[in-house]
């Protein structure tokens, strides 16, 4: 652009473009044809939002700006060609050209990192780089890059970033102590969980808010009789409309109508030798479903899939003995539970036999009224029950998940399961939602992995990145996290019945459930895996020591970028916060939360915002995290040098809140550079008070620590994170500068009105402060009306800084002065 060129004919010509401010670059433009003013510093990006304490409504910033500047400058021509490469490789996950091997929420594209990349490009070895950090517990963007220096070998000098070695007070992270390094931060087995000592689950007591149809206190060993005694029938509204009730009619005929329990009972005594038989038997008490019900994929399981011996025992001895647990339901389920309706708190409480009897009827699609479709049907916001889409489809995905579910059914009619499960709708209702921007909670401890599954975390409070719709596809053609949980743990199943889609405050948290399979692959390529004994110990109430909290993401399929806007932001937090809160009335720690990339694949969330909501939400709880990145290792080591980076430096739930806030109000985000951006956020110095040093700007207040599930004396070395402040650690020495391919550049015109609209600002401030105008200035700070126009707006001034940032208008001042800064030193 003319102008950008006219700028720089003010410089030598051996001065670089990307050594030139932001603030140099605008001093002639803000001018207006003023006398060119004196140079200052090359080195100058202040950050967009400036971290103000809560207390004291006073900036703090941590960070050395001679550092990132050089390790930006210095490795600019190495984190180009990374980008190119990460870039390609991304347009081919796309197209589906990788391999698919690990486990994403919501999603089959979940992709193997290819490493010859990093060979090609890499000018350092893993150990080279973290010497140079000082953070051998806490790897580098470069740490998935196999070394190709011999060993022993350090880094060049032409290479090695200056200003580590002339930092004053160089942050040193201690090391991990671990021979390998699938793991970051707490060791796993610290992380308080489920045990007799910690029953973090409150128990079974009837109540109005908690339902249980068992008879208590339930004995060990033996499964619990139903309760009441005898059946109590309620035909409404508000519970599941039962198929053995009196009052669920059938039309044998056009002026017959008789008990569908009976047809039900008639239909499933008959004998039964092929899947012909069991499809006509089923619709005989759905016959209006007749020619829209198809078997196709029961046929191809049974008769092409199964073994002769597998076959004949499954219609010998498995289907009898469903069909006597499926009509037995009168006597195991005595009243219909009731449904968990959106806006309430309320729990269920069943016998696992209870369950297999219900699943069994879900099995032959009994229940009534739950095929309709429609929007103005009675369960039109509630998930399908009956099995008939799983019978229709013929993929392999969905003849797996019935080898799942026949092996349950095998499992629970050759020995009666004796436990009990419970399932709790929480629902957070608005006035007790959290101010997230104001919460002062530390951060918690957090364990990151790039190996191991959710469902391994035992003890732990295990997130199922679940469809509002409970279970999503699991009866249709859907195999990822949510459905391969579900198929796994059949009794989650059932929560379908009575659960009611989950609005934007509600989650599901079921206690007790059972593992009966193993799985193997994801999506296209999940097979069942045998057989699982659940080892699990169970409390007094004969509930298994797993909790489950089912909580649904948002879809940002159609329009990616919009998950950084404030509002769905905020959401998140809420939805997070709903599925992580501990139930009233749980006695002991809160225990550890195990999750992942929750809503991350086909959904497109971005798994580094997922993880900071998430952590946020912990931190706020008590709760400490376990991350599962599921063979991401460059997620898991930027996750936990960002981790690193917000415990040095104090950073609180709040401030993680409100730089998100800032975040979001870009309307250019794209989530590339988002780490790098709350590092600049906060931990930058300006380059105004880069001379001055933290003078006159005091620390924000530690504060005692709140979070009761802390437990430093398990936590790895690597974790053992100071709480000092520190004058000099940024996250731009761990990680690469983002691309900005996808940024749109500024026009000369836009410039110009940015400009305009820093003299408006400027003007109307100064009228505010005419009363006071006629201080003096010091030596240390003479500068033109144009040069301090543009100097206070990003130099993060107190008083100037806080007037500018209270409203969105001046906030997105900031954001198109970021982007002019980017676009030039691009």
């Amino acid at each position: 652009m003319q102008l950008i060129l006219k700028v720089m004919s003010n410089y030598p010509p051996k001065k670089k473009l990307c050594q030139i401010s932001i603030k140099d670059m605008l001093k002639p433009l803000a001018s207006r044809g003023k006398p060119e003013l004196e140079n200052k510093k090359k080195h100058s990006s202040p950050p967009p939002f400036k971290r103000e304490s809560m207390e004291a409504g006073k900036f703090h910033t941590v960070a050395n700006k001679q550092c990132t500047e050089s390790l930006r400058m210095e490795g600019k021509d190495l984190g180009a060609k990374l980008h190119d490469e990460e870039t390609k490789e991304y347009h081919r996950e796309e197209k589906g050209d990788l391999k698919p091997t690990s486990k994403n929420k919501d999603s089959e594209l979940s992709w193997e990192k290819s490493e010859h990349m990093c060979k090609k490009n890499s000018k350092f070895s893993v150990d080279d780089v973290n010497k140079e950090v000082g953070a051998s517990g806490s790897r580098s963007d470069f740490s998935t890059c196999p070394s190709t220096q011999p060993k022993g070998k350090s880094m060049s000098d032409d290479l090695k970033p200056k200003s580590f070695s002339q930092r004053d007070n160089p942050v040193k992270l201690k090391p991990s102590g671990r021979p390998s390094s699938e793991w970051q931060g707490v060791s796993l087995s610290s992380l308080p969980h489920l045990s007799a000592s910690n029953p973090n689950i409150p128990p079974v007591v009837p109540s109005p808010d908690h339902t249980v149809l068992v008879k208590l206190p339930v004995s060990p060993g033996s499964g619990p009789l139903p309760y009441p005694s005898g059946p109590f029938d309620v035909w409404d509204q508000y519970h599941v409309r039962m198929p053995c009730s009196p009052k669920s009619q059938y039309p044998k005929n056009k002026d017959t109508v008789v008990p569908r329990w009976s047809v039900i009972c008639e239909a499933l005594s008959r004998e039964i030798k092929s899947v012909e038989d069991l499809e006509k038997a089923v619709l005989e008490y759905n016959s209006r479903y007749a020619s829209r019900w198809k078997f196709r994929g029961l046929h191809i399981l049974l008769e092409q899939e199964f073994e002769d011996e597998e076959c004949a025992y499954f219609f010998g001895k498995t289907l009898p003995a469903m069909i006597q647990l499926a009509l037995m339901l009168p006597q195991l389920v005595t009243q219909p539970p009731p449904l968990l309706l959106q806006g309430t708190t309320h729990s269920i409480t069943l016998s696992q036999m209870q369950i297999a009897s219900l699943l069994a009827n879900a099995f032959f699609c009994t229940f009534p009224r739950r095929n309709a479709k429609g929007n103005d049907t009675e369960y039109a916001k509630y998930p399908d029950i009956n099995f008939n889409r799983l019978f229709f489809h013929k993929e392999q995905r969905s003849l797996e998940k019935l080898k799942c579910l026949l092996h349950y059914f095998k499992r629970v009619t050759t020995k009666s399961p004796t436990g009990t499960v419970t399932f709790t709708r929480q629902t957070v209702l608005h006035q007790e939602i959290p101010n997230w921007a104001t919460s002062k909670r530390p951060l918690p401890n957090l364990h990151v992995s790039s190996t191991g599954l959710i469902e391994e975390a035992t003890g732990l409070l295990q997130v199922d990145f679940a469809n509002k719709y409970l279970g999503g596809g699991v009866l249709g053609l859907g195999c990822v996290q949510e459905e391969i949980r579900f198929v796994l743990c059949p009794e989650l199943i059932i929560s379908r019945l009575f659960t009611q889609a989950l609005e934007k405050t509600d989650a599901l948290i079921i206690t007790g459930c059972e593992q009966f399979s193993r799985g193997s692959g994801y999506a296209s390529t999940f097979c069942w895996d045998g057989p699982h004994e659940d080892t699990t110990p169970l409390d007094k109430w004969g509930r298994r020591l797993c909790q489950v909290t089912a909580i649904d993401a948002l879809h940002f399929t159609k329009q990616p970028n919009i998950q950084y806007k404030p509002t769905y932001i905020i959401r998140e937090l809420n939805k997070a916060y709903a599925g992580f809160k501990v139930i009233n009335g749980s006695p002991g720690v809160p225990t550890g939360v195990a999750t992942g990339n929750w809503g991350c694949g086909a959904f497109k969330g971005n798994p580094r915002l997922k993880a900071l909501i998430q952590l946020a939400v912990c931190g706020h709880i008590g709760r400490n995290l376990a991350y599962f990145t599921f063979g991401d290792e460059k997620l898991r080591d930027d996750l936990y040098t960002m981790y690193v980076f917000l415990k040095e430096n104090n950073v609180t739930v709040g401030e993680i809140a409100q730089v998100l806030h800032h975040y979001g109000y870009r309307e250019w985000s794209d989530g590339s550079d988002l780490f790098h951006y709350i590092c600049h956020s906060l931990g930058s110095y300006d380059s105004d008070t880069d001379q001055e040093g933290s003078k006159g700007v005091p620390d924000v207040p530690e504060e005692a620590p709140t979070n009761s599930c802390q437990t430093d004396d398990a936590a790895s070395p690597s974790a053992s994170i100071s709480h000092t402040k520190r004058s000099s650690q940024s996250i731009t020495e761990c990680l690469p500068e983002p691309s900005h391919d996808q940024q749109h550049k500024m026009s000369e015109e836009k410039i110009l009105q940015v400009l305009s609209e820093c003299d408006r600002l400027f003007e109307s401030e100064k009228n505010k402060k005419k009363q006071g105008a006629g201080h003096s200035l010091d030596s240390s700070s003479q500068k033109t009306d144009s040069e301090r126009r543009v100097g206070d707006l990003k130099s993060g001034s107190r008083k100037e800084s806080k007037a500018f940032q209270s409203g969105s208008e001046s906030s997105r001042l900031f954001s198109l002065l970021d982007e002019i800064d980017r676009q030039v030193n691009k």
